[in-house]
């Protein structure tokens, strides 16, 4: 028979690195143009705003991912628990 085996530690540790990426997406700072034309100026504004607004739902994806995969971690390391004290116990026939 073989082992099945979940490890909290590694699904945490790739919880905390999705969660390290997602922060990464911070709101930065751009330098005032005052050469362009207004047209010009306005579309990049208007680019820049959606791409902050996208950043800012990919941020939120990625944290939620990051919490779903330490939730899961947990959940199986319980299901192993439990299937391993019921071999313990002798319930299920070798």
């Amino acid at each position: 028979m073989s082992n099945i085996q979940s490890n909290t530690q590694v699904a945490s540790s790739s919880s905390d690195t999705i969660s390290a990426n997602a922060n990464s997406l911070q709101e930065k700072e751009i330098s005032k143009d005052t050469e362009s034309n207004i047209t010009a100026k306005g579309n990049s504004i208007t680019a820049y705003e959606t791409s902050q607004t996208q950043k800012s739902a990919y941020r939120y994806a990625l944290e939620q991912d990051a919490q779903h995969i330490k939730t899961l971690g947990k959940t199986f390391e319980q299901v192993d628990q439990s299937i391993a004290n019921i071999l313990t116990a002798g319930l299920l026939g070798d």
